[in-house]
């Protein structure tokens, strides 16, 4: 799943439509966006931007069937350590795993390890879109990030045609870059799949013209993400949904946008992704079309039922030259037969 934020008189009735389909999974993980947690462990430092929800929402997680969930993202520390602490520790007895947070930068680049049917399965979680101080470091808690450096190239009639705009470039740092493709590998050792959760891209808030556009260094973190062993990437933060791409025979999901998000109202498309592992390995990949009614509850389609949202993924992952098969009940991402086989947006 894409993003998650809950918070309304009656939790569980978000996931009414889609329940049975999460409970259904070996593992479920999504985007918790923004901290569960009391209002006591605000400081009036961070009260001014106010984005958590309430601890008794908790109950619409474990209702769902929600396995465990990223942690990396720009609203987890908006509330200060304290609250992110205290949402973990609720996750903690709640039996949800977690992962991209910690009390040092050690913590929040460990991988959440899940084991179903003697396979198990690393889930990291990272984020480029975030405040400095929301970083975690070697004595300092917060989230597992990766910075993303942006320069900007005047065009090439730049004379000619005053006031273009200029061509932007988008770079992540190559420390941390390199600490990611560690991590990765690393946890590769440990599980037989790897799911790097990425909080990344451009919103509609803060994007302008490019919101929901696949930016240059979402292209090369993905790939160079799988290039250290990882199995699947899966993007957020746009909130809204963006191409799939298949590099080296892994599939790459660059934003699932909202899934369950009370803090956006009015319906939406989006999807829910899925894996089939077997033998150790991702042997299929595909999606279920959703559409979020106007009570912001997902509710899961058939792919004829939600054939606009089976074309727009289509239109969105055109540029990737990505091919899919329609089905009955999902879409199918076609994953060609010979490894290597590789495509970038250009």
């Amino acid at each position: 799943m894409g993003d998650l934020f809950v918070q309304r008189p009656e939790p569980e009735s978000i996931f009414a439509h889609a329940a049975t389909h999460l409970r259904e999974a070996d593992i479920a993980f999504g985007n918790l966006e923004g901290v569960i947690t009391d209002p006591t462990y605000l400081t009036e430092a961070q009260a001014t931007r106010v984005f958590y929800s309430e601890e008794r929402m908790l109950s619409a997680y474990t209702y769902a069937g929600i396995d465990g969930v990223g942690l990396a993202n720009n609203h987890s520390m908006n509330q200060g350590l304290a609250s992110l602490l205290r949402c973990t520790e609720l996750l903690d007895e709640a039996g949800i795993a977690h992962a991209g947070s910690g009390r040092n930068i050690e913590e929040a680049r460990s991988p959440a390890i899940m084991e179903r049917n003697g396979t198990k399965v690393a889930f990291l979680s990272y984020s480029s879109v975030f405040s400095p101080p929301f970083a975690a470091t070697a004595d300092r808690g917060g989230i597992a990030t990766v910075r993303v450096a942006t320069s900007y190239e005047p065009p090439a009639r730049l004379a000619e045609v005053p006031g273009a705009s200029p061509i932007i470039h988008t770079v992540a740092d190559p420390k941390d870059a390199a600490a990611m493709q560690g991590d990765v590998a690393a946890a590769k050792e440990r599980a037989d799949v790897v799911v790097v959760s990425w909080h990344w891209g451009m919103s509609r808030a803060t994007g302008g013209p490019n919101a929901g556009k696949v930016i240059e260094y979402q292209v090369a973190m993905a790939h160079a993400a799988i290039d250290a062993g990882a199995d699947v990437v899966m993007g957020h933060h746009p909130h809204m949904l963006e191409g799939i791409e298949v590099y080296d025979g892994k599939a790459i999901f660059y934003s699932l946008g909202n899934f369950a998000f009370d803090h956006h109202t009015g319906s939406q498309d989006t999807i829910l992704a899925r894996c089939v592992i077997r033998d150790g390995a991702v042997q299929r990949v595909s999606f279920i079309p959703t559409r979020i009614n106007e009570q912001a509850q997902p509710v899961p389609l058939d792919p004829e039922e939600g054939r606009d949202i089976v074309k727009l993924v289509g239109e969105l992952s055109a540029a990737f030259e990505t091919q899919f098969r329609v089905g009955d009940t999902e879409v199918t991402v076609e994953i060609p037969k010979a490894a290597g086989v590789a495509r970038s947006l250009r």
